[in-house]
């Protein structure tokens, strides 16, 4: 039993001596050593981040006159379709004619009623079909919004 405790305390002595002593003196040379290799290296230069780039480029004219013209031609044709079936093929008719980074969806809502929204950067077009009358509106590169709106003669209902 006792030579068992004596094992144990020098196995705890020889802890504690690596524990306190020589480690942080290994510590210290690899600690000096690598200020010598810094040295060595130059001193460090500061690095320069630049400015961060914007997440969304700017829209160019040539897009955003594209997506107005479109809309102006939407506005032309007067398109009263009152039918849900319809909306995925007005959709791509136009989605095909505007710039490349248009989003669009369809919304359906209660009482029959829904809408197409596309949109571009800051412009969009409207198309809403409710209960009262066929509704469109346009939002163009300047912020001016266009309206056209075609009220039924009475209740929308099929």
């Amino acid at each position: 039993m006792a030579k068992l405790m004596l094992l144990s305390l020098l196995i705890i002595t020889i802890f504690l001596l690596w524990r306190f002593i020589f480690k942080p003196k290994m510590n210290r040379d690899f600690s000096l050593n690598l200020d010598e290799r810094s040295k060595s290296l130059g001193a460090f230069e500061p690095v320069i981040v630049s400015e961060a780039k914007p997440l969304f480029e700017k829209a160019n004219k040539e897009e955003q006159c594209c997506f107005d013209a479109v809309a102006q031609l939407f506005f032309e044709q007067k398109i009263k379709r009152k039918n849900i079936e319809n909306a995925e093929q007005i959709q791509a008719n136009f989605l095909n004619k505007m710039p490349a980074p248009t989003l669009s969806q369809i919304g359906e809502f209660d009482l029959g009623e829904w809408c197409i929204y596309w949109t571009y950067k800051d412009q969009s077009l409207e198309y809403y079909v409710g209960r009262y009358g066929v509704f469109c509106t346009h939002v163009d590169r300047y912020g001016t919004e266009h309206k056209l709106e075609s009220k039924y003669a009475n209740n929308y209902s099929d």
